[in-house]
């Protein structure tokens, strides 16, 4: 395990302040803001330290991100018990810093169950092998970066990243709005599936808001153009192994008013769809 991915499950580690309330006060990451799946991750796991029943699973994630986040200071999370029943559990979770709220979501978990079954296939798609990680890819553009921020630039990754298709983040160009990328930690996660779903959560955000711009031929480093996520909703759909790869799935159908909508599916190796995504994002073009 590398030290990003370590750094990066640390911050599941909350502190317990009272019976539903929970807070974090090392260090967040992000640049300039705290990075919304920061926040997405550890509201999930502040709502699973307020179930009785352990066997209760995260299967749907409802969020809206409400203000940017300072990363030097604590994040306090408040949980409210919406309701407890024989099969459903819901969990209202708010984000605070300052006595203002950040982040709000709503989480529902649900007791193991039998039921029908049936799955979308997915078409064919090259495996991660034989891929350039994302990392690979921004060593390869190192002497383009200005020496002020390539120490960001070349940061350690806590999960490797595999594009089906390589976007060229300082020149982007106008291109179909779908993107296909394989996803796996650096290092080997334990054995704990809402620390699975919370790193899987933590990285959904990565790509979501990506690819609804590009058809416009732009990216996050575009000059008088400004993006941030607005909403996010994840659904867990069946148990997850992420010490393999993932697939994740991306397509923005629409965008318009300011906003870039996309969704997104997240595959096992084997082709299984373990979960899926959706948000929408701000793109403002500033004159």
């Amino acid at each position: 395990m590398n030290q990003a991915l370590e750094n990066t499950l640390a911050l599941f580690k909350l502190e317990q302040v009272d019976r539903d309330i929970f807070s974090w006060s090392g260090k967040s990451t992000g640049f300039q803001r705290i990075f919304g799946g920061q926040v997405m991750a550890q509201t999930l796991i502040a709502a699973y330290q307020t179930l009785e029943d352990n066997k209760r699973i995260a299967h749907s994630f409802h969020s809206y991100f409400l203000r940017p986040g300072d990363l030097n200071k604590k994040i306090v999370f408040d949980v409210d018990r919406i309701r407890d029943g024989k099969s459903f559990n819901t969990r209202r979770v708010r984000a605070i810093q300052n006595g203002e709220a950040i982040f709000n979501c709503s989480i529902s978990f649900q007791k193991p169950e039998k039921g029908l079954s049936h799955q979308i296939k997915l078409d064919k798609v090259p495996g991660p092998d034989g891929l350039k990680s994302e990392w690979e890819l921004r060593y390869q553009e190192r002497k383009k970066i200005s020496k002020k921020f390539l120490p960001m630039w070349l940061r350690e990754r806590e999960i490797e990243m595999r594009q089906v298709n390589p976007q060229d983040l300082l020149n982007p160009v106008k291109g179909d709005p779908e993107r296909f990328v394989w996803m796996k930690p650096a290092g080997l996660l334990p054995k704990d599936l809402k620390i699975h779903q919370a790193l899987l959560l933590y990285v959904s955000d990565m790509g979501l808001l990506g690819t609804a711009t590009q058809p416009h031929g732009l990216n996050f480093m575009s000059r008088k153009f400004q993006s941030a996520s607005l909403d996010h909703a994840m659904w867990f759909h069946s148990n997850i192994n992420f010490n393999d790869w993932i697939l994740y799935k991306i397509e923005s159908p629409i965008s318009g008013n300011a906003r870039g909508f996309s969704r997104g599916s997240l595959y096992s190796k084997r082709g299984k769809l373990v979960a899926s995504t959706a948000q929408e994002g701000l793109m403002r073009i500033w004159d």
